[in-house]
């Protein structure tokens, strides 16, 4: 009888288990005073120079077909600065987004910072002609759990691909 009940229980919730199970990935896009911006610093091998670093940083903005340009190249500083620009697309139905955002990266010996922010979407739609927004009222909205549109979940999971891929190839260009 006990074992029944036991059977019955488990059942019943296994479609929310499996449910649970689906999407548990979470979707990171780390915030400062409301807006979507990412400021990490990274250490290196004590033997890198800044004058290098800031070279291979140059070498990376010039190399990087998704740069759409730079805004700033100070070696003093040692800061390179530019604007990216990727493509997320959204499922089957054709509609993709172009998003773009700042990369600004700042060298010192033995470590840099990357610093990510303006994050804006365009949504390419068949009859619909729209403009660069800002991302972070549709990700306030979403995180508290009233996305704009089934596209949010894509949206935002691209974006935050598109970020961590630029964090990943800024660190293989200077630790090379």
């Amino acid at each position: 009888m006990m074992i029944r009940k036991l059977l019955l229980v488990a059942l019943l919730l296994s479609p929310f288990i499996c449910r649970a199970q689906i999407n548990t990935s979470s979707i990171l896009l780390q915030m400062r005073n409301g807006k979507v911006y990412f400021d990490n610093v990274y250490a290196l091998n004590p033997g890198f120079k800044r004058d290098v670093l800031f070279a291979k940083t140059l070498e990376w903005f010039k190399g990087d077909e998704k740069i759409a340009n730079i805004t700033v190249a100070n070696e003093k500083k040692g800061e390179v600065m530019g604007s990216y620009i990727t493509r997320i697309n959204i499922g089957n139905t054709g509609n993709y987004y172009f998003v773009r955002f700042a990369v600004d990266v700042i060298v010192y010996d033995a470590t840099y910072e990357v610093k990510v922010f303006d994050v804006y979407e365009k949504p390419i739609e068949k009859g619909i002609s729209n403009e660069y927004s800002k991302i972070e009222y549709r990700w306030w909205d979403f995180r508290r759990g009233k996305p704009w549109s089934a596209d949010d979940d894509p949206l935002f999971r691209g974006i935050s691909n598109a970020i961590d891929s630029v964090l990943h190839s800024i660190d293989n260009k200077v630790n090379n």
